[in-house]
């Protein structure tokens, strides 16, 4: 990823670049490649979009609702959640 950012670089943008490895988050706590999660939670981390608390209320009552009768799907989205805030790095 070091290519393109440097790519980005040269070709003059200023913004924010960051990094997360969602494939692993996801893999860890779904058990599965399910990059969205982890990519839903860097965004909102970096955006700042919400408090990230709120946020995380909101996705744990509508996980409940979606997956009311796999708990375990609830828990392992929150952990992706919860890491991708913790781990996603500004460049």
């Amino acid at each position: 990823h070091m290519r393109l950012i440097s790519n980005l670089r040269k070709k003059g943008y200023k913004g924010k670049i960051c990094t997360i490895d969602a494939r692993s988050i996801s893999i860890d706590t779904l058990g599965k490649y399910f990059p969205n999660t982890p990519m839903l939670g860097a965004v909102v981390k970096v955006s700042k979009i919400m408090d990230e608390q709120e946020f995380l209320n909101n996705m744990v009552k509508s996980f409940k609702h979606k997956f009311a009768k796999k708990p375990e799907v609830v828990d392992g989205n929150i952990k992706a959640l919860e890491r991708s805030m913790q781990e996603v790095k500004v460049v």
